[in-house]
């Protein structure tokens, strides 16, 4: 989600900009505490830390409610990724920009002067939520995960073929779309030239995941996010399940990494080519 401060005269989202005047507006920051002083230099890797650690909490927990209870439905489960992404906005978003994904923090470096400086540290943040949220899910899910097959419980983590009938080609197209489609939603719900969502945006791309959930994410469980999977399946492969969660469906592991950060471009890019003309781009310079 793009609430961005931009530093080369981009827009930035109405939220962000009454949170930047409220730092700004002091000349000099004195913390009353060392955590206070830590807290103001690393506030946005927090922030991308618990928004991507409430994502996977609330997301791997309704594929926990799936897998555990009959009255769910995938349906259920798309709801709840799409409102744990809400949430994760609603908590980062005036802080960090929430992007809660490593795939949209690098379309907002190359299309919107996004930092590269803080590309990594952004990473860094988003993998490490994710692991945490992974962990809650363990945490609250543990005994019922104990007692079920692995090989049933694993895919409350991660994301994988859900079908013999489809190719690696196949899910690498759909996490492909279902990236870009995402990050349409994102940057059109944050041009000033376009229809912009200003404090209701979370809800509006919440609600897009979930629509593609539901439309494009039966082939592949819809990663659309190298951190959502990536950091959930380290986490399996030292909490039981074993290295199998990497070589598991011929080595299917790279495509919820590469699939996504391809799409999040490719997204971008369509957008920038066809619609964006508010602000600086590769494509409009």
């Amino acid at each position: 989600m793009p609430h961005l401060h931009s530093h080369h005269g981009h827009e930035t989202d109405p939220l962000l900009e009454r949170v930047e005047r409220g730092i700004t507006g002091h000349s000099h920051y004195e913390p009353h505490s060392k955590w206070a002083g830590v807290r103001h230099k690393f506030r946005k890797a927090f922030a991308e830390f618990l928004g991507t650690a409430i994502l996977v909490a609330f997301g791997s927990g309704a594929i926990a409610q799936l897998v555990f209870s009959p009255n769910n439905s995938w349906f259920t489960m798309s709801l709840g990724w799409g409102l744990g992404l809400t949430f994760g906005i609603y908590v980062a978003g005036g802080v960090s920009g929430a992007h809660l994904n490593p795939a949209v923090t690098l379309a907002q470096a190359i299309f919107r002067g996004f930092a590269w400086a803080e590309v990594p540290i952004y990473w860094i943040a988003q993998f490490a939520g994710a692991f945490a949220g992974a962990l809650i899910v363990y945490i609250t899910n543990h005994s019922a995960i104990k007692a079920a097959d692995p090989q049933a419980t694993i895919g409350i983590f991660i994301t994988g073929l859900q079908s013999k009938d489809v190719s690696t080609t196949a899910a690498f197209i759909a996490e492909f779309l279902g990236t870009a489609l995402l990050v349409l939603v994102i940057l059109s719900t944050s041009d000033k030239g376009n229809t912009p969502a200003g404090n209701t945006q979370p809800l509006i791309i919440g609600l897009s995941l979930a629509a593609i959930g539901t439309s494009f994410g039966y082939q592949t469980g819809f990663a659309l996010n190298p951190a959502r999977d990536l950091a959930p399946r380290l986490f399996t492969a030292l909490f039981g399940w074993g290295f199998d969660a990497f070589t598991r469906q011929s080595w299917y592991f790279w495509v919820p990494i590469v699939a996504p950060f391809l799409g999040a471009i490719g997204g971008a890019f369509t957008y920038d080519l066809l619609v964006y003309a508010s602000g600086p781009s590769p494509l409009n310079n």
